[in-house]
């Protein structure tokens, strides 16, 4: 897409802010009257109630069923060598909603005056496999599990140390007075397709990702507070100088915490054991290393490890690295196998490549409460075509 073209997207989304300048005004009202063409698009960009109807139809907004194009842009975007998908945008203002809708015209004009005249794609499939929920199953101390996405609000159950609440989609546990309680370990479990958080007993909060896991006390009564996690966690510790928080990760990794955010990503089929810093300060040690091979993180910063070795990756991008927790995949950067690894653990289905595995990467983002068929719609845009058998997503190299 030409510059110009993008420095037009942004003013019509400062326009919809209300933050246009004057100098950005009269730029604006300059490109609207060079044409009867740029005029009737930014009638459409800006009309509110249009908006809120693609919202309401389709969740958020949706570049494949909008028509809106900057001709002369099309030839150029098509070009791009990576694949934009930023097609949900329900977190961004009205106004950046409308601008990066108008960022992808290009692409979406060309899906729509093609479709009529492709032969239909074997994306399709008998069953509409729906995204994940919220939902867990809660191991208690005696091995008694609980399917928490079946249950009512209420009292789940009484442990040693600790009442366990279910309130709204959260679980909750709220310490007894007995400090004297025999150490009990309860375990929450997110199966793939699932996600769900939890209140600990120090008010530490954690948000499990799904196929995730957490191990931990129904009490913290000893100087130090410890759990074990797999899969990908998000925690918001309660600061306690006096008991330090310990994450241990397998046998691969202990992170140490006095109060801070930060996030876990630790699933056995990734590259890396990466834990990434939001806020405050966190220690990354290799568990029962018998050298000094650790680093303590600042906000931004991640340490990655594998080969029982520990290194520091600067300057992350946060919006990526939270955007499960927030309800969107982020794909920038992302190859294909990336994506269909988030894909199978939150859609729960198998992943097979039929051909090899297509060298493809993408940018953008969208919602994670859309049917898979949906978002396979998106994606076949690539040189990559699927086929859904059952819950089998099978990976076709066009």
């Amino acid at each position: 897409m030409t510059d110009n073209n993008h420095h037009i997207a942004v003013l019509i989304g400062k326009f919809l802010d209300n933050s246009l300048s004057a100098e950005q005004l009269g730029t604006l009202e300059e490109w609207i009257n060079a044409s009867d063409n740029n005029r009737d698009l930014f009638t459409e960009l800006t009309d509110q109630q249009q908006l809120t109807n693609h919202l309401q139809r389709f969740y958020a907004y949706d570049s494949v069923r909008i028509t809106h194009k900057i001709g002369e842009a099309i030839p150029q975007f098509l070009e791009s060598p990576v694949i934009p998908i930023r097609t949900t945008l329900f977190k961004k203002k009205w106004g950046w909603a409308a601008a990066i809708l108008l960022l992808l015209a290009g692409n979406a004009y060309y899906w729509s005056t093609h479709q009529a005249n492709t032969p239909a794609q074997s994306v399709a499939s008998h069953i509409d496999i729906q995204p994940g929920t919220q939902g867990a199953i809660l191991t208690l101390a005696d091995g008694k599990q609980v399917v928490l996405d079946s249950m009512n609000s209420g009292v789940v159950a009484n442990q040693k140390g600790a009442s366990i609440v279910l309130s709204k989609g959260e679980l909750i546990y709220d310490p007894t007075t007995n400090n004297n309680a025999d150490l009990e370990y309860n375990t929450m479990t997110t199966p793939k397709g699932r996600q769900f958080q939890v209140t600990l007993p120090d008010g530490t909060r954690a948000w499990l990702n799904a196929a995730s896991s957490i191990r931990y006390p129904t009490a913290f009564t000893t100087n130090e507070r410890r759990v074990e996690v797999t899969g990908e966690v998000y925690f918001e510790v309660v600061k306690n100088a006096n008991k330090p928080f310990f994450v241990s990760i397998g046998d691969n990794a202990v992170i140490e915490v006095i109060g801070t955010s930060f996030n876990i990503n630790a699933y056995d089929n990734e590259q890396f054991i990466r834990t990434t810093l939001i806020d405050g300060s966190v220690k990354v040690a290799i568990a029962s290393a018998t050298n000094d091979n650790s680093l303590v993180l600042k906000p931004g910063q991640q340490a990655r490890i594998t080969d029982k070795k520990v290194n520091l990756a600067d300057k992350q991008d946060i919006d990526k690295i939270m955007a499960w927790k927030n309800g969107f995949f982020n794909f920038d950067g992302a190859d294909l196998e990336e994506v269909m690894r988030q894909l199978e653990r939150w859609y729960n289905i198998e992943v097979v490549y039929e051909n090899g595995i297509p060298h493809t990467r993408f940018i953008g983002e969208m919602s994670r409460q859309i049917a898979l068929t949906d978002l396979l719609e998106i994606l076949k845009r690539t040189e990559v075509d699927f086929r859904v058998e059952g819950r089998k997503l099978i990976v076709l190299n066009k």
